[in-house]
């Protein structure tokens, strides 16, 4: 398996999906304000975008028979940083249902009103613009102090998303790929001493984090090769951070809602 091939494992959703389930049975916490389907259209998003994170992270270290122009490397990056960003908006979405679940609907976000399901966000957990619910310190110990201490990591995601939706390109460069699978440019037609036109078909090896993207340029600095930050060390450490999440979710939510019927009833 290529390296570049993200392989997320999401056991403990589906675990928690399962759970939620039997929460929202009549026998155990109801379903009030549906807050189930708020739940399940939040985790099942969540599914959608870490596709999009596993496709478009391929898809921009892969060889294709095409030349590769920056314009559809920007691309890829656009939409990696939106699936990334959108993942734990997601998350964050189920996750205010189930503690609504949790407090039977008394606090977090009320999912059946409009202006209240707006303002849900990662930062209700994390802190900032004083969004921060104490609640999921309370109902989600575990996985409160857990993204706190991703806080650094979920902020530069944030950012590099923020700034390729609205302001402008965020692709800065990096290092290119020069492993072309046997038999690749022979397939195309393209001598070996054609150094020029195989250079056009490389897919990105390692791409550059552009450092505070928000900077205006003409305040910009260079950055020292020990000091820059690449997008493969950030997203294996986000992989590792939505299946930490998934597992520490999951223990919170046993711990916290507390179940009349621990199995279905036929």
């Amino acid at each position: 398996m290529s390296e570049f091939d993200l392989k997320f494992d999401m056991q403990a959703y589906y675990d928690l999906d399962k759970f939620a389930l039997l929460a929202r049975q009549d026998y155990n916490c109801g379903n009030t304000g549906k807050w189930f389907s708020s739940f399940r259209g939040g985790l099942y998003g969540s599914y959608a975008r870490i596709i999009g994170v596993t496709t478009h992270y391929y898809d921009v270290h892969s060889w294709i028979p095409r030349p590769r122009l920056p314009s559809e490397t920007e691309c890829h990056l656009a939409s990696l940083y939106f699936n990334i960003d959108s993942a734990v908006e997601c998350i964050t979405y189920a996750l205010n249902a189930l503690g609504y679940c949790a407090t039977a609907g008394s606090k977090f976000h009320d999912v059946t009103d409009a202006r209240k399901l707006r303002q849900i966000a990662p930062h209700n957990i994390i802190g900032r613009d004083n969004r921060l619910l104490p609640e999921y310190s309370q109902i989600f110990p575990d996985l409160s102090a857990y993204w706190v201490s991703k806080k650094d990591l979920l902020e530069t995601l944030f950012e590099q998303h923020d700034v390729s939706k609205h302001r402008k390109s965020i692709y800065t460069g990096g290092l290119h790929r020069t492993d072309p699978p046997p038999g690749f440019y022979e397939s195309l037609g393209i001598a070996e001493d054609d150094a020029n036109l195989r250079a056009l078909y490389w897919p990105m090896k390692e791409i550059l984090i552009r450092n505070d993207p928000k900077t205006p340029e003409v305040d910009r600095t260079s950055i020292p090769v020990s000091e820059q930050v690449l997008l493969e060390d950030l997203v294996v450490e986000y992989k590792e951070f939505i299946e930490e999440s998934g597992k520490k979710i999951l223990s919170d939510a046993k711990s916290s809602i507390v179940l009349n019927h621990t199995q279905f009833k036929s």
